[in-house]
């Protein structure tokens, strides 16, 4: 799948979804804007549905949102280097902490009921993107952000 595809797909956000920020919290995306192409490639076979890269908290946390809702498709676990897009800083992917999703029809209804049920890490959307993004560590709610794709 082209770069071009993969972007459309994923920019199938869902319109009637749009909230405020619920806590401040750092402009903090997936990490995947940052990659040439070659190196999204690579990435996607090692992430893909693969969960063994994932640190016991997150196959945790991944199990808890699996067993409330039924469909959960992994959009992205572990990427090694990958870093958030437009900083220098590692991302949660890149430690096997982070965890992106998408539970189809049901984004609102996931992430409330992470935002009621998850205090032990960050939640987060984005505007152009459909999927959701956890991780383990500190606590935020981060709604509607911009990925930083161009």
């Amino acid at each position: 799948m082209s770069k071009g595809s993969t972007i459309a797909v994923l920019s199938l956000a869902l319109a009637a979804f749009v909230a405020p920020s619920l806590a401040e919290a750092k402009s903090y995306n997936s990490g995947k804007g940052y990659r040439a192409k070659s190196h999204a490639t690579a990435a996607r076979r090692v992430s893909g549905d693969n969960t063994a890269c994932l640190t016991s908290e997150a196959r945790n946390l991944l199990a808890r949102i699996r067993g409330q809702f039924n469909n959960v498709q992994i959009v992205s676990t572990c990427r090694p280097g990958a870093k958030i897009a437009g900083t220098n800083y590692p991302s949660k992917h890149a430690s096997g902490q982070a965890i992106d999703f998408r539970v189809p029809g049901r984004k609102a209804e996931v992430v409330r009921w992470l935002i009621a049920n998850y205090k032990n890490g960050g939640i987060m959307t984005y505007n152009d993107m459909d999927h959701i993004h956890v991780d383990v560590g500190a606590r935020f709610v981060a709604l509607n952000r911009p990925s930083g794709r161009t």
